[in-house]
């Protein structure tokens, strides 16, 4: 278990033919009941789908079954700048300057 967020969990999933590792974003479908829940999921999939950025999350799939929604992600081993802020509640100034250089990078894309 890596995470939990609004809608989902995080796992850290292995490929078994691969050995590849990954990020799996599960999101129950029970969570998913109402069309605009539904309709944010297929959105957040499509935008994944369309972006190849080496400062955005890579997107590798996604598949359900009837219990579930998958997404297969990159895994960061390095976390984020957000996890980062709980941590410590303050960044200092070239950590800062790093972090936005990735993001205005990744918003230019």
């Amino acid at each position: 278990f890596i995470h939990q967020g609004g809608f989902a969990r995080c796992y850290e999933l292995t490929d078994v033919a691969t050995k590849k590792i990954y990020a799996g974003k599960i999101v129950a479908k029970t969570l998913l009941t109402k069309p605009h829940q539904r309709e944010k999921m297929t959105q957040e999939i499509n935008i994944h789908r369309g972006v190849n950025h080496k400062h955005i999350v890579g997107f590798h799939g996604f598949f359900e079954d009837e219990d579930n929604v998958y997404i297969l992600l990159e895994l960061c081993r390095r976390r984020s700048l957000m996890e980062l802020h709980k941590r410590r509640r303050n960044i200092t100034e070239p950590e800062c300057r790093y972090f936005v250089h990735q993001i205005v990078s990744a918003c230019d894309f």
